[in-house]
C-alpha cells in the first residue's frame, strides 16, 4: 500500500500496544500484538512499537507453559512470536519452550485449546493446528505460517 496506509497501520498498531492486557495469547493478548509488529519493517523502524515489542517479546519469553498447546491461546502461538526472525534474541526462549513443548506432547499428547481440551480437528484450537505449529518447529524456512499467512516453501 501507499504511505497513507502504512500510516494507518502503524496507527493501528500503536493503539493495539497501547489497549493490549499483556497476556500471552496470540488471539487476543500481547503474542499477537508483538507478532504483527516483528513481521512489519515499518513497525520495527518505529522507536515506540520496536521497544514495546522488545520489551513485550521478553516478558512473554519468561512466562511459565501455558494451559494448551494450540496456535490460538497456546504454546505454539507464543512460539510463533519467538521464533519470528526478526528476533534473534528470542531464539534461546524458543528453543527452550519448543523442547518442553516436545516433551510434553510424546508424554502427554496434543493438547487441544478447548474446554477440557478435548480433541478436534480446527486450525486455530485444535489438531490441525497443533500439528502445522509442530512441523513449523521443525521447518521454520520450509513451512508458511498460518498466522502470518504466509505460504510454505517449496525445498
Amino acid at each position: 500500500g501507499d504511505a497513507r496506509h502504512r500510516a494507518a497501520g502503524l496507527h493501528a498498531l500503536r493503539r493495539a500496544a497501547a489497549a493490549t492486557t499483556g497476556g500471552p495469547a496470540w488471539c487476543d493478548g500481547a503474542a499477537g500484538v508483538a507478532l504483527a509488529v516483528a513481521d512489519s519493517p515499518d513497525a520495527l523502524a518505529d522507536p515506540e512499537l520496536s521497544d514495546w515489542s522488545a520489551r513485550v517479546t521478553g516478558e512473554l519469553a519468561d512466562t511459565g507453559p501455558l494451559s494448551n498447546d494450540s496456535l490460538c491461546h497456546g504454546e505454539l502461538g507464543l512460539l510463533e512470536l519467538l521464533g519470528h526472525r526478526s528476533l534473534p534474541a528470542s531464539r534461546a526462549p524458543w528453543v527452550r519452550r519448543a523442547g518442553t513443548l516436545l516433551a510434553a506432547a510424546d508424554r502427554d499428547g496434543p493438547q487441544c485449546g478447548t474446554p477440557g481440551r478435548v480433541p478436534h480437528p480446527a486450525l486455530l484450537t485444535g489438531l490441525s493446528g497443533i500439528g502445522h505449529g509442530l512441523l513449523r518447529a521443525g521447518f521454520p524456512d520450509r513451512i508458511g505460517s498460518a498466522l502470518l499467512l504466509r505460504p510454505s516453501r517449496a525445498p
